[in-house]
């Protein structure tokens, strides 16, 4: 088993802030998901929001998973689309698997 440390994820990563997709990209190549969050004041360590909330933390990071999953899928979506336009049942059928995913990832992140 290998680990892998990838720095801090920020607030707005899936639009590119701080690593953005550099980070979201590592992400993906992973089979499993660790998180390890700051629970400890140091002066002497920065915090990337200069506050330390783990659980603000953790929100973060799954929120702008969330996203990029779904920045994902409407990408996927969107060139099957273009595809679909042959009528092949097969990929209509995709769409619409892609959609109920897209739908279900937005009402888990507005809650």
């Amino acid at each position: 088993m290998d680990f892998v440390d990838i720095a801090g994820l920020v607030k707005g990563a899936s639009k590119g802030e701080g690593l953005g997709n550099k980070f979201l990209g590592h992400i993906r190549e992973v089979d499993a998901i660790a998180h390890v969050v700051r629970c400890f004041n140091d002066e002497n360590i920065t915090h990337v929001s200069n506050i330390i909330d783990p659980l603000n933390d953790i929100e973060t990071i799954n929120t702008e998973i969330l996203l990029a999953d779904i920045e994902t899928l409407e990408s996927k979506k969107n060139s099957l689309e273009k595809k679909s336009k042959q009528g092949d049942k097969e990929i209509l059928n995709q769409i619409s698997i892609i959609e109920k995913l897209i739908n279900n990832l937005s009402v888990f992140n507005s809650l």
